[in-house]
């Protein structure tokens, strides 16, 4: 008997720790969906992956800051008519921009910032949950920052979306508690990117965990497997 298809949709998918849930998530008898704004960067993805596991990468251009409800609709609806459920939804996408404090945040930056972080993936739950339903086993993991958690000043609409989809989150879970789906909030510690090196120049990046290492003990997590892991899973 052939082993059911499971399909996972990432966003935030062409870059960092995005792209290495999807280098951790790629497996036989698994489809991933990737959605970022990136086209290039999720173009080179494929051609990694595809080389690897062909006819099983999907893309989805999308930028998150400008989408309106009726994209949101229509990705459900492109996703319904090609796969007919989601086993996996892995919210990732977000943006960081400059450590501001709130007296001199720019109110449109504020606004594309909570656009991206928090309404975007309001939109994403509320449409794709009837997807995520027809599966026997779903998961919804978001991923969060710990460093939010000790609520550092600066941090500005970042911080403040972080900890309203973290919310957003518990209150979905709390509503979904008959149907099938498991959600998790995983936060994770500081890690290697180019972003983190702008954002903290003076700090030896080489000290912190890697992304993909990250990626691997958070789905080794998902999984139940017992792992050495900083990510904080709840």
């Amino acid at each position: 008997m052939q082993q059911p298809t499971s399909t996972l949709f990432i966003t935030g998918a062409a870059h960092g720790f995005g792209a290495d849930l999807a280098r951790t998530l790629i497996a036989p008898h698994t489809q991933l969906v990737l959605l970022d704004n990136d086209l290039n960067a999720l173009n080179a993805l494929y051609d990694e992956l595809d080389a690897q596991f062909p006819n099983q990468i999907f893309l989805y251009p999308m930028d998150l800051k400008g989408a309106i409800a009726a994209d949101y609709q229509q990705l459900a609806e492109t996703l319904n008519q090609q796969f007919g459920q989601l086993d996996g939804l892995y919210l990732n996408a977000a943006i960081l921009p400059a450590f501001t404090p709130i007296e001199y945040f720019e109110p449109m930056q504020w606004y594309e910032v909570m656009q991206v972080n928090l309404n975007a993936n309001f939109h994403l739950l509320q449409t794709l949950l009837p997807l995520l339903k027809k599966s026997s086993k779903a998961q919804v993991v978001s991923i969060g920052d710990q460093t939010v958690q000790q609520h550092p000043a600066y941090y500005g609409a970042y911080g403040v979306a972080k900890a309203g989809l973290a919310q957003l989150l518990k209150t979905l879970s709390a509503e979904q508690q008959k149907s099938a789906i498991d959600f998790w909030q995983a936060d994770l510690p500081p890690f290697q990117s180019s972003l983190r090196a702008r954002l903290f120049p003076g700090e030896n990046i080489e000290a912190l965990p890697q992304p993909q290492q990250l990626a691997k003990q958070l789905i080794q997590q998902l999984k139940g497997e017992r792992c050495a892991s900083d990510i904080i899973l709840s």
